[in-house]
């Protein structure tokens, strides 16, 4: 039986990443700190599963499994020796804390003669190859870079799939349980793979395009479209995610939005609209999954991450600028991540403008986008009326280029 080491038995670990391979008949070991979750999930062997939608909810069981504490070093370096693929899906934050343990299982492998170990990076990070490939060279300094290129592949993947925490109640009954959308594909950089495939359902590689559209699509079209959910729905005093996009003004302002990024990827990538916009209309309909239970509090978290250089809101709105193509609506997603900074950290507005204008930089707005986005923000402070968003975005038209 192939066996797989995960770091990382939290939502995406048990919720997505563990399933593909336990369902492709993989065993999984599990690297957590959580000591109650390692119990349980060694104690058990298996978790329980629940696919939600609007629709239906359909349980099954998640194994063979087992889970080691990852701070117990030499356990936790076995399990990857022995592994034919490794994953992580611990975050940003904490990716770097267990660079060392796979540095180490690297330098045993390639001793004891073991195959290159694949390891999907399951990271809402941009350049997570780069990052870590980085991070194990200071670990292994004497491992020519050739040699380390040739023993592991870092596949950096594209996390499409919703998994928000399971609801307390359940989880006191239940501490393994965890509950996912249907949607269950990974994309990942395939070109990255060394040795074997990874044949595994549910695994996509990607080879016909470069992999940082797979990642710019997620952090520009799904998650810029997720957080300004959050923030109108916020305004429109509404908790749940499905609520806020079922507000027809809602809806309108964020397809809009999404549709902007997905054009300007589209330009940048050189990739067909037509795929795009299936997959902005998707990403709506599965926002509405009201069996999720996904809360406007939670996607709207950490604003200050969220409209920081190159993620989801500034991110998106300079991609759509650097392609010359309409900003009036992605605008207005910066501008609702602007205002979050106002009401969830109390920033002033010199520290907004600061702040945006770091990730901006200097002449890369015409004097109509700058002043757009300003009147925009200043809005938002007030509420969300549409009308008067509506009213600004239509002051902003030309005549068309359109002959």
């Amino acid at each position: 039986m192939h066996q797989a080491t995960i770091f990382g038995a939290g939502n995406i670990g048990r919720g997505f990443i563990g399933q593909l391979f336990c369902e492709a008949g993989w065993r999984v070991t599990f690297l957590d700190v959580d000591p109650t979750l390692v119990g349980a999930l060694a104690g058990t062997g298996s978790y329980p599963h629940v696919t939600v939608s609007t629709t239906e909810s359909v349980r099954t069981v998640i194994g063979p499994v087992t889970a080691i504490d990852s701070r117990d070093t030499e356990a936790a370096v076995e399990a990857l020796v022995a592994a034919d693929a490794a994953a992580t899906a611990v975050g940003a934050r904490v990716l770097p804390r267990v660079v060392p343990l796979l540095a180490e299982a690297i330098s045993r492998r390639i001793d004891r003669g073991r195959p290159p170990l694949n390891v999907l990076l399951c990271e809402n990070l941009h350049g997570a190859a780069g990052v870590v490939r980085a991070l194990l060279a200071e670990q292994l300094p004497h491992l020519p870079a050739d040699v380390l290129d040739a023993n592991v592949g870092l596949l950096e993947t594209s996390i499409g799939r919703m998994i928000p925490a399971p609801d307390p109640s359940l989880l006191a009954v239940e501490p393994t349980v965890i509950q996912a959308e249907p949607y269950k594909q990974l994309p990942y950089d395939a070109a990255a793979v060394r040795g074997e495939p990874l044949l595994v359902p549910g695994l996509v590689g990607v080879t016909d395009v470069p992999f940082d559209f797979y990642g710019d699509r997620k952090l520009y079209v799904h998650n810029m479209g997720h957080a300004l959910t959050a923030y109108l729905g916020e305004r429109a005093e509404v908790t749940y995610v499905w609520e806020a996009i079922a507000i027809p003004a809602v809806r309108y302002l964020v397809r809009a939005a999404m549709v902007e990024s997905a054009l300007a990827l589209s330009l940048a990538y050189q990739q067909p609209m037509t795929p795009l916009l299936e997959h902005v209309d998707d990403l709506i309909h599965r926002f509405g999954n009201r069996a999720l239970g996904d809360t406007v509090e939670r996607v709207g978290r950490d604003p200050i991450r969220k409209t920081a250089a190159g993620d989801r809101l500034l991110g998106a709105y300079v991609a759509a600028v650097g392609q010359q193509v309409p900003t009036r609506h992605v605008s207005l997603a910066l501008a609702a991540g602007a205002d979050a900074l106002h009401r969830h950290e109390g920033w002033s507005g010199t520290q907004i403008d600061s702040h945006l204008a770091s990730g901006l930089g200097v002449g890369l707005l015409t004097e109509h986008q700058a002043d757009l986005l300003a009147a925009q923000i200043a809005g938002l402070a007030e509420g969300f009326d549409l009308q008067r968003q509506i009213g600004l975005i239509d002051a902003t038209y030309e005549p068309s280029r359109v002959l």
